[in-house]
């Protein structure tokens, strides 16, 4: 009887840690965003202190310290050069944002559409700008705080690794540190894979707007390059504002056309051309597991989830396929395993 209910109270009291370790995740919600965040850029620092060693031979500290000196110098020229000018476009281009969608609206009234839009008196654009500054600030210090983080998770990766492994027991370390490492791999793979799509979208984008003639190429380009790292809603994403512009250009609906078409095809590229070949050097997840998992990110977490869920549904999908069923991974011209 003893023996029961000594059973019986270590049960419930497992229960009870499980049940404060959920409530108490569940409050940390920011920062165990903001932690994720930092590896990832954590990662970005890594891999280009990787090429700088590969191409100038240096040692990893050097290279550590030119590829955060690059980074840091690209960031304040193009705030120094491109700042204001990028501020008084993204002003204009919310401004014919807006007033597309007075026409847009406009237009459906005349249609006998969107009565009930109208007469909310609620600007959608309002709203999602009002939103986007309401959590502006805490977004600001966010992407400072995980900026500096990063910093020092790159500057000394093994380190951090290493006290990472020293909450698990003796025996489990080495099992631990190589599945860690297993899904680093795949998450750097996959970060590539995206950068690249970024860089491919935002110029192609950009080509296409301005030789269409719709105005603020450059901030359309980079909201449509941006959103790129929303995979597969992020394409749909990017290419309303540029839609809500055409709408502000003449009063036909031949700017829009051809902005549907210019996006259309700038995604057709990237689906049927640059996808696969990312798919075949890097590595990508099924599209329903990274569909669902940007979806559960952005309940948890909010907006700032619909961002990270991508690269989190890449790291939960390796940790259950690589630790947890034990099956191997092709990435890139890596067979991943523990």
């Amino acid at each position: 009887m003893r023996l029961q209910t000594e059973a019986t109270l270590r049960t419930a009291a497992i229960w009870i840690g499980v049940a404060c370790a959920a409530f108490l995740a569940w409050q940390l919600r920011p920062a165990i965003l903001m932690a994720f965040g930092a590896i990832l850029l954590a990662m970005v620092f890594d891999l280009l202190t990787q090429a700088v060693c590969r191409v100038f031979h240096l040692p990893r500290g050097w290279a550590f310290a030119i590829a955060t000196g690059v980074i840091i110098a690209v960031i304040v020229l193009c705030l120094w050069l491109f700042g204001m000018n990028l501020v008084q476009q993204f002003g204009q281009v919310m401004q014919r944002i807006s007033a597309g969608e007075a026409s847009f609206k406009a237009m459906l009234q005349r249609m006998g559409f969107g009565t009930s839009l109208l007469d909310s008196g609620n600007s959608l654009i309002g709203s999602m700008v009002g939103s986007v500054l309401s959590t502006g600030t805490g977004l600001i210090e966010g992407a400072i705080i995980m900026l500096i983080a990063s910093i020092y998770l790159a500057a000394a990766p093994r380190a951090h690794r290493e006290g990472a492994a020293d909450f698990f027991p003796p025996d489990s370390r080495k099992w631990f540190l190589r599945s860690l490492e297993a899904v680093g791999i795949m998450l750097k793979e996959w970060i590539l894979g995206q950068l690249v799509l970024m860089v491919t979208v935002g110029v192609l984008s950009t080509i296409a707007v301005a030789a269409i003639g719709l105005p603020n190429p450059i901030p359309l380009g980079l909201v449509a390059g941006l959103t790129e790292a929303i995979p597969y809603l992020g394409p749909w994403i990017g290419a309303v504002p540029a839609l809500l512009v055409a709408l502000t250009v003449s009063n036909g609906f031949g700017p829009v056309i051809l902005t549907a078409i210019a996006y259309l095809g700038v995604h057709l590229i990237e689906g049927y051309v640059v996808g696969p070949l990312i798919q075949r050097w890097f590595v990508g997840i099924p599209p329903a597991i990274m569909l669902l998992g940007i979806f559960v990110s952005q309940l948890i977490f909010g907006f700032p989830g619909v961002i990270f869920g991508g690269p989190m549904a890449v790291a939960i999908f390796a940790t259950v396929k690589i630790v947890y069923l034990k099956q191997p991974i092709e990435a890139g011209e890596q067979t991943l395993r523990v």
